[in-house]
């Protein structure tokens, strides 16, 4: 069996050989780490020594021409460094003081024309075998923060629900056709399409359930649909607790929870296998936060065949970290987590 049928067998609840492996969100500085400790000399090197299954496509190069945002070199959405990382709802945002629907229909929204989509077929060739997970990101809540302002957004939310609809449904638009073509120019060879939105906090969620309800479930559905015309798996990525918002996402048809941040509130493991795992396949649950970076390689073997006991029962799991593995995360916690996975499986 090979990583895609596997992959694919396991989010199908079918039989495997074993659990699918992943190594989801990880720096390619954290992962020429782990090359240097075994002497890997390349990425696919290692995920095939280590067992890893899904391959993730590069995002399409932006090829428009280049925007500012009050001098300051930008984004294709107009978004300057300095309003990426402030995370407050300064005037650094460029719609940080959108008032009108009129505003949002106005603004110079990003086309996916503007982006060369040339290297995906190559790509996906060059990773036969692998699993395949399209380059499509898709943070639709975190762009409207980044134009906003993260205050702002929550506040507007509020106070100009009908402006924040405008502005989220241009954001969706983008990703739609952005989606489109990724999908156009994989050739019916991607397997999954990852949607990034974090709207879990470690408590609870960022906003109400009734609020992501009327303002991002709709337009999380429409990329979701697309996708689906597809026939292609749908990964819903969001850190956090999000466990009130799991029901919304499987019923407008998420394949793939990710990360499972189990530290989080609500988010015990053995708790959402009890209620959804025949409903939707769950993706990492190996604790970044205490577990492998705190532990020792006994600690993470037997952490592995804790949950791997709990979630292989009837598939719907792939192993993989709760966040992408951090500097402060051994290289030896990190085989150790592989390998228990692979002994388990074999013993199973």
């Amino acid at each position: 069996m090979d990583s895609r049928e596997r992959v694919l067998n396991a989010i199908n609840h079918k039989e495997t050989d074993r659990v699918p492996f992943d190594m989801f969100g990880t720096s390619q500085p954290n992962k020429d780490r782990i090359k240097a400790h075994f002497g890997f000399s390349s990425n696919e090197e290692m995920y095939k020594a280590l067992g890893i299954d899904i391959w993730y496509l590069n995002g399409m190069p932006f090829t428009g021409s280049q925007r500012y945002f009050n001098g300051e070199a930008a984004d294709y959405w107009g978004i300057t460094p300095k309003a990426r990382s402030d995370g407050d709802s300064s005037g650094l945002c460029p719609l940080a003081e959108i008032c009108s629907v009129d505003e949002a229909e106005a603004y110079q929204w990003p086309k996916a024309v503007d982006f060369y989509a040339g290297d995906i077929e190559k790509d996906i060739e060059n990773h036969n075998g692998f699993a395949i997970l399209g380059g499509v990101w898709a943070p639709i809540f975190h762009n409207v923060t980044w134009l906003c302002g993260f205050e702002n957004t929550l506040v507007y939310l509020h106070t100009q629900p009908e402006v924040m609809q405008a502005v989220i449904r241009h954001v969706t638009d983008f990703w739609v056709d952005y989606t489109k073509k990724v999908l156009e120019n994989g050739k019916g060879k991607i397997d999954i399409i990852e949607n990034c939105n974090d709207f879990g906090t470690q408590e609870c969620t960022i906003m109400s359930p009734a609020m992501f309800r009327k303002f991002f479930k709709p337009e999380l559905k429409r990329l979701y649909d697309v996708i689906k015309a597809y026939d292609v798996k749908v990964m819903q990525h969001s850190c956090g607790s999000i466990y009130e918002l799991i029901p919304d996402f499987i019923e407008i048809g998420a394949d793939i929870i990710n990360p499972v941040q189990v530290s989080a509130k609500n988010m015990d493991i053995a708790d959402l296998k009890a209620k959804y795992g025949q409903k939707i396949t769950f993706h990492g649950g190996v604790d970044t936060q205490y577990i492998l970076p705190k532990g020792s390689p006994d600690d993470v073997r037997s952490e592995v065949r804790r949950i791997l006991s709990i979630m292989h029962s009837g598939n719907g799991y792939i192993l993989s970290g709760s966040q992408g593995f951090e500097s402060d995360i051994s290289v030896e916690n990190i085989a150790a987590m592989y390998d228990e996975g692979k002994k388990f499986s074999i013993n199973i």
